[in-house]
């Protein structure tokens, strides 16, 4: 691929001030379901991404992926991704060619992965994972180095509790690559714990807050595996993958209507056991293990003794499954009518019907906010949307749009596609797009967007103060 100009460069002779800019609504009322004012675009433009051949690449109807990198949290006992961000990462989908920009469009590094035509990548702190259909590479994008794993992945997924680590799995769930994206570690599982018939459910898998200890379940053996980057070795547990933090593991065997809940330490040692109806999600919480079974009870289990308490009562349908945001104190639980945030105590915090999470199942990763959407839209082609606080369940946002749905650091601030443009919410910005150009991110601190127009990448302001400004 030539390398042409730097992916900020406005070395072809386009001002970016002269692009157009639109009024951007900061009241404090969220936007209406309908009858909104729309205008055409005109945030103030920061720069225009110019990546060269990428740019005949994106004509073809081909994607480039931007990606704004920040820094882990740095309270671990959160699972969070912190909001600071300073630079900017574009993988070219032919090539899988790397380019680093920082956040005034100056290019920093070009790094070739090894990875041709990339299926998915992610970025956390200053590592990038990228998938492809024979190779995955992680790079350290501030060193500028790549490690080749000869691995077939088409997805990147996270586990629920932690958005600091990464995981690429093989489609048949036999083998993973576990990236921690703070430190760089990385844990292969065919090396770190090769079992004869595993077939792990990566899509369920539980973290502590820190991201470095990762339960798993393995359903060709029937038991859970937890993958921890400070141990040398796996440890394993009878039962389903429930929850997992820093000290303890809680696993599941479901017989019936009925479940047997397993306490453990990391070494494999039992602390306790009790016994419930069936339960389908669960938390480790200061005082107990939370748990919610598949009738929509909350109850609680002692970790000394394992005795079990009534707490409430959801109103949300049979319980599909629950997810620990990254927070680690709030559990989000799905049911066949509605969503629900359950805290450590075993109360409801709040509930929604007819909503779901957004997204294909794949766990909350704000640190404040969690975002539903309508679970049944019909022929219509947008939906509502929700943006919640974990913390008392207040609706910060109320919008109207259709997935995907991409937010900030905090959840708090998203962008969402609507019929004629797309949107950007927050607690202090409605910003209300009519428009082409498709949205491909949001920064981790909500005030800026890239959005691709006509074969380039723009990197503009959605904060209502520095967009009115010019």
């Amino acid at each position: 691929m030539p390398s042409g100009p730097t992916p900020f460069d406005d070395a072809d002779g386009i001002d970016p001030d002269s692009v157009t800019r639109s009024q951007v609504d900061t009241g404090e009322e969220p936007a209406a379901a309908s009858g909104r004012q729309r205008t055409s675009p005109n945030y103030r433009i920061r720069r225009a991404v110019v990546v060269g051949g990428v740019v005949a690449v994106l004509a073809t109807a081909s994607i480039v992926i931007g990606r704004m990198i920040g820094t882990g949290a740095t309270d671990t006992s959160t699972g969070a991704i912190g909001a600071e961000w300073n630079r900017i990462v574009l993988v070219d989908d032919r090539t899988g060619r790397v380019i680093v920009d920082d956040d005034a469009g100056d290019e920093l590094a070009r790094i070739d992965t090894g990875v041709r035509s990339p299926t998915a990548s992610r970025v956390v702190d200053s590592t990038l994972l990228v998938t492809g259909s024979s190779t995955v590479a992680v790079v350290d994008v501030a060193a500028e180095t790549v490690d080749e794993f000869d691995l077939v992945a088409d997805t990147i997924i996270g586990p629920a509790g932690s958005a600091l680590t990464m995981i690429a799995p093989r489609p048949d769930d036999g083998r993973a690559l576990l990236v921690h994206g703070p430190s760089g570690d990385v844990i292969d599982t065919d090396t770190f714990a090769p079992v004869v018939g595993a077939r792990y459910e990566f899509a369920e898998s539980r973290s502590s807050a820190s991201g470095r200890d990762v339960l798993v379940t393995d359903s060709g053996n029937f038991q859970s595996v937890l993958f921890a980057f400070d141990r040398e070795a796996p440890s394993f547990f009878e039962g389903l993958a429930l929850a997992v933090d820093a000290d303890l593991v809680v696993t599941a065997q479901n017989v019936g209507t009925d479940a047997t809940i397993n306490l453990f330490d990391h070494a494999g040692d039992m602390i306790a056991t009790g016994r419930t109806a069936s339960v389908r999600a669960g938390m480790i919480a200061d005082s107990a293990i939370v748990l919610v079974t598949v009738d929509g009870e909350i109850v609680t289990m002692s970790a000394s003794d394992g005795e079990i308490s009534q707490r409430a009562q959801l109103d949300i349908g049979a319980i599909e499954s629950g997810d620990v945001t990254t927070s680690g104190d709030r559990l989000v639980v799905s049911g066949s009518t509605g969503t629900a945030i359950v805290d450590g105590d075993g109360e409801v915090v709040t509930s929604f019907d007819g909503q779901r999470p957004v997204g294909d199942g794949a766990p909350p990763t704000g640190s404040a906010c969690v975002t539903t959407i309508a679970s049944d839209t019909g022929d219509a082609e947008d939906a509502r949307i929700d943006v919640v606080q974990t913390i008392d369940g207040t609706v910060v946002v109320e919008a109207i749009g259709d997935e995907p749905v991409l937010s900030d650091a905090s959840g708090c601030t998203i962008g969402v596609a609507t019929s004629d443009g797309f949107t950007v919410f927050g607690p202090d910005v409605v910003a209300d797009l009519d428009t082409d150009d498709t949205l491909v991110a949001v920064s981790l601190d909500g005030q800026s967007i890239i959005s691709e127009r006509a074969g380039r990448l723009l990197l503009l302001a959605s904060d209502g103060d520095e967009a009115s400004t010019d």
